[in-house]
């Protein structure tokens, strides 16, 4: 949803522009520059052989940076574009020359172009290099130059130095000193006989078109550079409040096409780490070119590297939140429930992974040692295997239910103990929700052994009862009372038509017990209840119509005078009641006879023993 046009090309359109910002700084040399720029002559003596050296490691030292000569022929011929090889940049060519391991690694490009060409300015504006004055021994005492400044205090000194490899460089305090020195010098003309070249970098070309006063540093920067920063705050601020808008109307109408709905609270409360990442942007390569000292860009520069993360990982994790409620809600108009299973598993997965990745780039923003970490759980991985064996035993139980589906989200189910509704299904637990309104959490482990009935996959949904008759009920009523209630069953709407059973099934103490043995064919609780009490009410009405009574639990006591002659009513009793048991006889064979059969025919060779 959220990959609509706009919202991924619009960060792709801000790295464009941010591109097309540090190109400007590419300027081409100019081919004006004289004999490398410091007025060298052409003829100037060529690095010997014996300039490349070794160390007692082998390391083979450059013979352009073998001794503080040739340091100083290659940061000058950087330059010249007939002396420089072709494709490569003059300042990054005079950036090797400099020992650049004070700054941050991630800005040792930018900063080293940039102080190349101060250090190009400063040479300009102070000496016309003579290379024959300059040693070309790979062993000996560091070179220095000593840069006049205004009145007895010189603006400071340029010095190359071998480093432990014997590679010769600028050292790291003088790369360090240039910025201040070139602000010292900066009125001061180019020396006679050096060609002033055109600025090489966005910082140096905008200084060349300042005035004075805006190039002065009262405090920590220079006051363009002040201006800068509040231009690249206030241009930040204003896309983030675009960026955002446009975004939130393309989501908007997006939603409105796919007839989908969101809150509007929600949608553009997930936007607002977008808006965060594109001001990080725009503020990113507005500083790598604002010509910042070293170490206030290094800090400036991490500030922003974690803005842009920390918005990056804030903005997919709410991307993620947005995704799932568009899925939660095409999985509640689906007939299909599995996916009510997925979803829940699907936010919390994709927030696990965001977090974890957000995680590993801000420890690397910040120069944390991942390493040494992983390293420290691999050494105690078996006590923590140890530890999270039931953690794992729960995310096989999620993984089990998510494969073998013994119930789905909103299902009725009853594990071991525990009654009530699927609420929710997570990597550890599923949350249950009983029919008191009281959250039961059960361990996915436990799922794996436990027997789940599920109640919420019955095709149909029984109804047992007994009613109970009078004793003064007559045959006949009951039998109409029984067909009667058949058809009601046949005739309602949410009943099973095929497997009913309406029959006299008991003689209590004191009913006649009718048994009903019927289903429904409904798709929730809620129906089943409906059509449970339209079909007893009708049963009710329908006893009423009958003259059928309801009977409730009673007892009857006779009380019988006593007996005068004993002997004689005893004998009377006898002849009676064979003479009643031959009458029983007859009378229960000719109403078998007359009722026919009301049963299946028993089949051939059935014994009648079940």
């Amino acid at each position: 949803m959220l990959a609509d046009s706009l919202h991924t090309r619009l960060p792709l359109l801000v790295l464009s522009v941010s591109f097309g910002l540090l190109s400007v700084g590419a300027l081409p040399a100019s081919p004006a520059l004289a004999q490398g720029g410091a007025g060298a002559p052409a003829a100037a003596e060529p690095v010997a052989p014996e300039d490349t050296a070794r160390d007692e490691t082998e390391m083979i030292v450059p013979s352009e940076l073998a001794n503080a000569r040739a340091t100083m022929r290659t940061f000058l011929e950087a330059f010249d574009p007939q002396k420089r090889p072709d494709g490569e940049h003059p300042l990054d060519r005079a950036a090797t020359t400099l020992d650049l391991s004070a700054i941050d690694d991630d800005l040792r490009k930018t900063q080293g172009r940039e102080l190349a060409a101060q250090l190009k300015e400063v040479i300009d504006r102070t000496v016309y290099v003579d290379f024959a004055a300059i040693p070309a021994r790979p062993e000996g005492n560091p070179w220095s130059l000593e840069v006049p400044g205004s009145g007895d205090r010189p603006a400071g000194t340029l010095v190359i130095a071998p480093d432990e490899t014997g590679i010769w460089r600028f050292t790291a305090g003088t790369v360090e000193q240039v910025p201040g020195m070139l602000q010292r010098i900066r009125d001061r003309e180019t020396v006679e006989g050096v060609t002033e070249s055109e600025p090489l970098t966005l910082a140096m070309w905008i200084r060349s078109r300042l005035s004075p006063g805006l190039l002065e540093a009262p405090f920590l920067f220079e006051n363009w550079q002040w201006l800068v920063l509040l231009i690249l705050g206030f241009v930040g601020i204003v896309a983030d409040r675009l960026v955002v808008a446009a975004v939130h109307l393309t989501v908007q109408r997006y939603l409105a096409r796919t007839q989908e709905a969101l809150d509007p609270d929600e949608l553009r409360k997930a936007l607002r780490p977008v808006g965060w990442l594109v001001m990080a942007l725009i503020w990113w390569p507005g500083l790598l070119w604002s010509g910042l000292p070293a170490n206030t860009l290094s800090i400036l520069v991490v500030t922003v590297k974690f803005v842009v993360i920390a918005a990056a990982v804030w903005a997919a994790y709410r991307a993620v939140d947005i995704i799932a409620l568009v899925l939660d809600q095409r999985a509640s108009k689906s007939a299909n429930k599995f996916d009510d299973l997925l979803v829940p598993l699907f936010r919390k997965s994709s927030r696990i992974i965001v977090a974890a990745l957000g995680f590993v780039f801000i420890a690397d923003n910040l120069d944390l040692e991942i390493t040494s970490l992983v390293a420290g759980l691999g050494i105690g991985g078996l006590a923590l295997a140890l530890a999270a064996q039931d953690t794992v035993k729960n995310l096989f139980g999620s993984l089990t239910v998510i494969v073998d589906r013994p119930f789905s989200i909103g299902d009725w189910v009853v594990v071991d103990d525990v009654e009530g509704t699927v609420a929710e299904l997570g990597f550890r637990s599923t949350r249950i929700r009983t029919f008191y309104d009281s959250v039961i959490t059960v361990p996915n482990a436990n799922l794996i052994n436990a027997n789940v009935d599920n109640y919420g996959r019955r095709h149909y949904r029984r109804w047992y009862t007994t009613l109970s008759l009078t004793y003064d009920t007559r045959p006949e009523q009951i039998e109409t009372f029984c067909e009667g209630i058949r058809e009601l069953i046949r005739t309602h709407q949410y009943t099973r038509k095929d497997s009913f059973h309406v029959y006299l099934n008991a003689l209590s103490t004191s009913s006649l017990d009718v048994m009903v043995y019927m289903f429904f064919d409904c798709p929730d609780w809620s129906v089943e209840l409906q059509a449970k009490e339209r079909l007893a009410l009708d049963i009710l009405r329908l006893a009423r119509e009958l003259g059928v009574e309801f009977a409730f639990p009673t007892r009857t006591v006779h009380l019988l005078p006593e007996s005068k002659d004993e002997e004689t009513d005893s004998e009377s009793d006898t002849s009676a009641a064979r003479v009643g048991f031959e009458e029983a006889r007859h009378r229960a064979r000719s109403l078998a006879a007359a009722s026919g059969p009301t049963a299946p025919a028993k089949p051939e060779g059935h014994s009648g023993a079940d």
